[in-house]
């Protein structure tokens, strides 16, 4: 699984996704080394509600995640996982 240090630049619920069991949460992430720029993830099932607290409080402080997910698919055609999500304080 690769790593990734991002920005999150969007995030929230979709009511009528089915990548995984409700709820489905969308993260919208940039790398800021540069190998990928405003691509949706959703997060894996089991993490939903604590990914979203962790995507929301890094737009709140501008702080940076470090994301564990599956690399994009190119045109970012279906969304990838991420199963990883942690908070950085750089």
């Amino acid at each position: 699984m690769p790593w990734y240090k991002c920005t999150v630049t969007a995030v929230g619920p979709a009511s009528d996704a089915t990548d995984t069991p409700p709820p489905v949460i969308y993260i919208e992430l940039t790398d800021t080394a540069g190998a990928f720029s405003t691509t949706w993830f959703y997060a894996a099932n089991g993490i939903q509600n604590e990914a979203l607290d962790v995507a929301i409080a890094a737009m709140n402080s501008q702080k940076h995640v470090s994301a564990g997910a599956v690399a994009p698919n190119p045109g970012n055609q279906p969304a990838t996982e991420i199963s990883r999500l942690y908070l950085l304080t750089t």
